[in-house]
């Protein structure tokens, strides 16, 4: 809907803006949104991971040590085992987005959320897996490098909850849209030499005389 210039005869992604793409002609009998129902489904369970990871991680901020009661090494685990699923398989949609912008050219906000949520994923991969290959001045006063799960996991969900928003929006205006195709009639009454007939609405072609009874709905546009 961004880039009326890109047209595919198969559901995808916008090769330029990455929201997914949509019919050009609304139907009747469209189905419910396949992308909305999996994205709801994504954040109803990466909801409750980001917001533990976003407790763990801040808890020490309000006077809830978690550290402390946990320990520098369970407390970090603990954050990267909550933080994965989020970013691998909750976040897999915007990671393939973004993806497709760095290797298409065609950057957008998905290369900037790819980017800085796997960037902050990694670094806090390795804190906790390596965390000798990080210089000692960037160790914290538990004796290790930081880490930045919550950040990459509450990220996702707030970019997912914010596409859930939009598709929700965009399925209401197409079931105003299919409500209204639902109003027209699926048949006209063709006038012939032979007299008169009911047609389907797809057989009228233009230049055909049809007769428009009191009460019916008007099939097409025409002159009444």
């Amino acid at each position: 809907p961004m880039d009326p210039e890109v047209v595919q005869d198969t559901f995808g992604d916008c090769p330029i803006c990455g929201m997914a793409l949509e019919p050009m002609t609304p139907t009747a009998d469209a189905g419910p949104n396949p992308e909305l129902i999996d994205f709801r489904r994504r954040l109803l369970i990466g909801g409750p991971l980001a917001l533990a990871v976003f407790v763990l991680e801040m808890g020490s901020h309000v006077g809830i040590p978690f550290v402390h009661w946990l320990g520098p090494q369970l407390h970090v685990w603990l954050q990267l085992l909550l933080a994965t699923p989020v970013v691998v398989w909750i976040g897999a949609p915007f990671f393939r987005r973004g993806w497709s912008s760095i290797r298409t050219g065609n950057f957008n906000m998905w290369t900037l959320i790819a980017i800085g949520t796997g960037a902050a994923y990694l670094f806090s991969l390795v804190s906790v897996l390596l965390p000798g290959l990080l210089p000692a001045s960037l160790h914290t006063a538990h004796g290790m490098p930081p880490v930045y799960f919550e950040a990459a996991a509450v990220i996702l969900i707030l970019v997912l909850f914010g596409q859930v928003m939009e598709l929700t929006a965009r399925d209401r205006t197409g079931d105003a849209i299919r409500a209204l195709l639902n109003l027209a009639p699926k048949t006209a009454r063709l006038v012939t030499d032979a007299g008169e007939r009911d047609v389907p609405l797809e057989d009228v072609k233009a230049g055909d005389v049809l007769r428009v009874r009191p009460g019916e709905s008007v099939p097409v546009d025409g002159t009444l």
